[in-house]
């Protein structure tokens, strides 16, 4: 069955390519992904190599991004001269492919390369405007919005798990209270912090946050870090990225006031909220979307 649907799926990619990029000469075309939203094909042609995927977001930012500097794949145009086609509902854009290797973000060394390419990529973000049809994630000055309900959810899922009898609900009832308390902790230093001056200093369409940067999306190549998954992008302030990467090597941001925003951000009990989020999630009836 695998077999048959990776079939129909380079056959697909194939068929798109010499309908809305009959000037490229294609050689051939692999499966590398599939499954919808998630499908890629990496496309050999006598030009090099490109890579076929179905996005979810709006192209102009890349466009933004590549033509200030920064390492993101450029984009082939259609024979329409457009940046993207319309295929079952999907949109699907031409990139070119980048070979490169995997930075391991929890090695000292690979940790600065990578943080280095993400400042780069901050930098140039800055000034995106979003055209009129153009979906953006804006999460600037959001943080303590965002900490409060969050601080909530805890707050109800320890309630739930007082009257559940399973073995994870017996769990969560015994620790939740320490981080609800490390919860109110970070939403005070927030409020007490620079944060709402940072992020007025930083005014309209400021630098634009990955939200996923890390292992497959960093690559190293003789240029630089190029990054790569661009469909959720959102305005913020930069420390938000850093989160994820900070280990006890971490270079120091300049500021003592900024760097405590990002202490505060570490500081909430981020992975314990998506945990107990997935797991209520897993457990409630599913509801419509309307």
């Amino acid at each position: 069955m695998k077999h048959h649907a990776d079939t129909e799926e380079r056959e697909l990619g194939m068929r798109l390519l010499a309908e809305h990029y009959p000037q490229l000469a294609v050689d051939k075309a692999e499966v590398i992904q599939t499954g919808g939203i998630k499908s890629v094909w990496k496309v050999h042609m006598s030009q090099g190599t490109w890579c076929l995927k179905r996005i979810r977001k709006s192209t102009a930012v890349q466009v933004y991004l590549h033509g200030k500097g920064a390492l993101v794949a450029d984009i082939v145009r259609t024979k329409d001269d457009r940046l993207y086609f319309v295929h079952d509902g999907y949109a699907l854009v031409l990139y070119m492919w980048i070979e490169g290797s995997d930075l391991f973000m929890d090695e000292a060394p690979d940790l600065y390369t990578g943080l280095k390419g993400l400042a780069q990529f901050h930098n140039a973000s800055v000034g995106f405007m979003p055209p009129a049809d153009g979906q953006m994630y804006d999460r600037m000055g959001e943080w303590l919005r965002h900490y409060r309900k969050m601080r909530d959810e805890l707050t109800q899922w320890r309630n739930e798990s007082k009257r559940e009898t399973s073995a994870f609900h017996r769990s969560y009832w015994n620790t939740a209270g320490g981080m609800i308390s490390m919860a109110d902790q970070a939403i005070q230093w927030l409020e007490q912090s620079c944060y709402s001056q940072w992020v007025q200093s930083i005014g309209q369409y400021g630098p634009l946050c990955h939200q996923d940067y890390g292992k497959g999306n960093a690559l190293l190549t003789k240029q630089g870090v190029y990054i790569l998954d661009l469909d959720n992008l959102a305005y913020d302030i930069p420390v938000r990225d850093a989160r994820k990467l900070i280990t006890k090597r971490m270079e120091r941001l300049g500021r003592w006031d900024q760097r405590r925003v990002l202490y505060i951000d570490l500081l909430f009990p981020h992975p314990i909220t998506e945990m107990s989020n997935g797991f209520s999630r897993k457990k409630s009836p599913t509801k419509g979307v309307g």
